[in-house]
C-alpha cells in the first residue's frame, strides 16, 4: 500500500476543524487524479484521500463516506481556463489505486463532464434569463465572478460549445453533491476535493460556480491543494456565504 506517512496528523486538522463532531455528515472525498495511466499523484492523493475519509468517519459514528477519483479521458492539457481535446484516451488500469487504498471507490470520467457541461451551456444559450451571471461577449461565454476579474465558461460557435475548465469542475460538483443528498439523514453534506496546486484557479472558479447556482446552506466544499508527495497541503472551504 502507498504510505502516507509524509504528511503528519496534525497537517490534517485543518481539514477536520472544518467538521462538526456533534452533527451527522454525508462527505465525498476525491483523490488519486490521473490522466493516460496512474502514477506517483494519483497514488499519493488517494492515500491521502482514503486517510482523510476514514478521520471523517471517525468524528461521529452515523457519518457517510464515499470515494471518487477523476479520471481526464479527455487527455486535456488545461491552463486556468482554456483546455486542448485529442482524441479518446485508452483504457487505464486501476489496480495500483486499489491496492494503495483497499476501499470502494468510483470513477468518474471528464469525458462525462465535459458533455454535461455542454449541454447547460445550450440550455442557457437557448434562454440566457435562466442564469444572468453568464454573459456572451463575442463568441465567449463568460461568468460574472466576485472572486476573479474574468471566468471564460466556455466558447459557442454557431451551434458547436466548448466548456472550459471551471464549468467542468462545477458539474463534477453537481454530481457529487447530488450522490451525497441520498443520505437524507445528514445534516450537511461535504466534498473534499484533493488537487495539485497547479489546478488552484479552475477548482476555485468551479466551485464559486456551483455554490453560487445550488445556493444551498448545507453544502461546503473543502478544497485541498497538495504536491505530487502530499508533503505540502493548504485547505480552502467554500460555501455560498463565501460568494
Amino acid at each position: 500500500m502507498v504510505s502516507t506517512e509524509n504528511v503528519p496528523a496534525i497537517a490534517l486538522a485543518p481539514v477536520l476543524a472544518r467538521f462538526d463532531p456533534t452533527r451527522r455528515c454525508a462527505t465525498l472525498v476525491a483523490g488519486g487524479y490521473f490522466e493516460s495511466g496512474v502514477d506517483e499523484f494519483s497514488l499519493n492523493t488517494f492515500a491521502l484521500a482514503h486517510r482523510l475519509g476514514g478521520a471523517v468517519r471517525r468524528l461521529h459514528r452515523r457519518n457517510k463516506v464515499l470515494y471518487d477519483v477523476i479520471h481526464n479521458d479527455l487527455g486535456m492539457v488545461c491552463g486556468a481556463d482554456a483546455c486542448v481535446l485529442p482524441a479518446a484516451a485508452p483504457p487505464v488500469d486501476l489496480s495500483p489505486l486499489r491496492a494503495a487504498a483497499r476501499v470502494d471507490f468510483t470513477v468518474t470520467r471528464e469525458r462525462t463532464l465535459r458533455n454535461r457541461a455542454t449541454r447547460l451551456m445550450k440550455k442557457w444559450l437557448k434562454d440566457p434569463s435562466v442564469d444572468k451571471r453568464f454573459f456572451r461577449e463575442g463568441d465567449e461565454i463568460r461568468y460574472r465572478s466576485r472572486s476573479y476579474d474574468q471566468v471564460l465558461a466556455g466558447v459557442a460557435k454557431e451551434n458547436h460549445v466548448v466548456p472550459r475548465c471551471p464549468l467542468i469542475v462545477n458539474e463534477y460538483f453537481t454530481d457529487y453533491f447530488a450522490r451525497l443528498r441520498q443520505f437524507t439523514f445528514c445534516e450537511h453534506r461535504y466534498v473534499v476535493d484533493v488537487n495539485s496546486f497547479a489546478d488552484r484557479d479552475k477548482i476555485l472558479k468551479g466551485a464559486e460556480i456551483y455554490l453560487r447556482r445550488t445556493n444551498s446552506p448545507h453544502e461546503t466544499i473543502i478544497a485541498v491543494f497538495v504536491d505530487a508527495a502530499c508533503r505540502n497541503m493548504v485547505e480552502l472551504s467554500l460555501t455560498r456565504d463565501d460568494f
